[in-house]
């Protein structure tokens, strides 16, 4: 399809490196071509959020589809003040996840695609741990039946980490510390992903900043 001129305009939706082949090959015959590639999205939680509604959003936006959403959440940027509050929290909530058969009703949590998605979240939590990181709840493959790996929390590492820049197609989110949602809008503007982005807080004003 790529090299296809009767295609005007091929539409790609997937990883950024796939997505690079994609276009040199289209535009080596001038067509046009439209991407949606990766992403690396931030969950910003002020000290004055809803607790209670960041962890029940989190839990999905973090850990829903087994990480493999182009939309699912990567990184959680905490005010320092519910840092620890919101981890053991979501740590409690990640304990009760029902993992499965996604056909089944009422399971959250199915299977990596494939062995290929085993093996780069299986690098990614040994990145994370070479660079700082804590594994607060997961990181390990699960031994049953397909490719299961644990949904996994991992705190301690910098915000600009070379592991948290990147994406990992796999349910891995690092908790990340900032002073306050200036700080939190720079680190959530500092990777080259992009896509989308979520603030938690009851002040009005920080929502203005926030969307610029």
């Amino acid at each position: 399809m790529a090299k296809d001129e009767r295609v005007n305009l091929l539409s790609f939706t997937g990883s950024t490196p796939v997505g690079h082949k994609v276009s040199m090959m289209v535009q080596e015959r001038f067509g046009k071509f439209l991407l949606e590639l990766g992403g690396n999205n931030a969950l910003i939680v002020n000290d004055d959020a809803d607790i209670d509604m960041l962890v029940r959003a989190a839990v999905f936006a973090c850990a829903g589809t087994a990480g493999q959403r182009c939309t699912t959440t990567r990184r959680l940027i905490l005010h320092e003040k519910v840092h620890d509050e919101v981890v053991e929290r979501l740590k409690k909530a990640y304990a009760q996840i029902k993992i499965g058969d996604p056909l089944e009703p009422g399971t959250l949590y199915g299977p990596m695609h494939s062995q290929q998605g085993v093996d780069l979240y299986l690098q990614s939590v040994e990145e994370a741990k070479a660079q700082g990181g804590k594994i607060e709840c997961g990181g390990k493959k699960i031994e049953r039946e397909g490719h299961f790996v644990e949904p996994t929390i991992v705190t301690g590492l910098a915000h600009d980490a070379p592991v948290v820049l990147k994406e990992t197609f796999a349910p891995i989110v690092y908790a990340l510390k900032c002073k306050n949602v200036d700080e939190a809008i720079r680190f959530n503007n500092e990777v080259k992903q992009g896509l989308t982005s979520s603030l938690f807080t009851k002040d009005i004003s920080n929502i203005f900043k926030w969307i610029g």
